[in-house]
């Protein structure tokens, strides 16, 4: 019976030859580790959100009314050079005037930026359309005619504001804003 046994014990792998695993290290280890994240995490963060909900009411709305503004559209087509002079409401006083892309007119088209100018100083942005056969040298005198002021020019008293970082330009420019775009259709 004795040598039943023996092969039971050889068949299982357990025996004085088989190795013992000690895993009493690796679960020191382990709390060891468990107990440092847990002091070092954060598991509630607190914070505070503001939400803003409208408030309802029966009363109308107050509606601000627009303000009423100047625009002044430059477009420069084959033609030539066409100036709008707006305002945004009534009494809108539209007023259109066409120049050709010759040195004289263009001249000419400057003195009329300079009336417009001088007409409502606080205006000093300008929208230029430019269609896509024009070509560059055209654009750069049209665009001189608009930004840049001449020696030979009357000096405008434009308005001046005290905390404007670009004081330093105010003076040697016409219009300070040209917006340039063109539309493709």
């Amino acid at each position: 019976m004795s040598h039943g046994k023996r092969k039971r014990r050889q068949a299982s792998g357990v025996g004085p030859e088989a190795p013992e695993l000690n895993i009493m290290p690796f679960i020191d280890i382990f709390s060891m580790l468990n107990t440092f994240l847990l002091v070092s995490a954060s598991f509630l963060g607190l914070g505070i959100i503001e939400v803003q909900v409208p408030f309802l009411s029966n009363s109308p709305e107050l509606k601000d009314l627009p303000q009423r503004s100047f625009v002044v559209k430059v477009d420069i087509d084959e033609p030539g050079i066409t100036l709008v002079t707006q305002w945004t409401a009534p009494p809108v006083d539209k007023v259109e005037k066409t120049f050709k892309l010759n040195p004289v007119e263009i001249a000419q088209f400057h003195d009329e930026m300079i009336a417009v100018r001088t007409k409502v100083p606080e205006n000093d942005k300008v929208d230029v359309r430019v269609e896509s056969m024009i070509e560059y040298e055209q654009l750069v005198l049209v665009l001189d005619a608009i930004k840049s002021l001449k020696e030979t020019d009357p000096p405008l008293n434009l308005p001046v504001k005290d905390d404007d970082p670009k004081n330093r330009a105010r003076g040697s420019y016409l219009f300070e804003k040209v917006v340039l775009g063109s539309v493709i259709l």
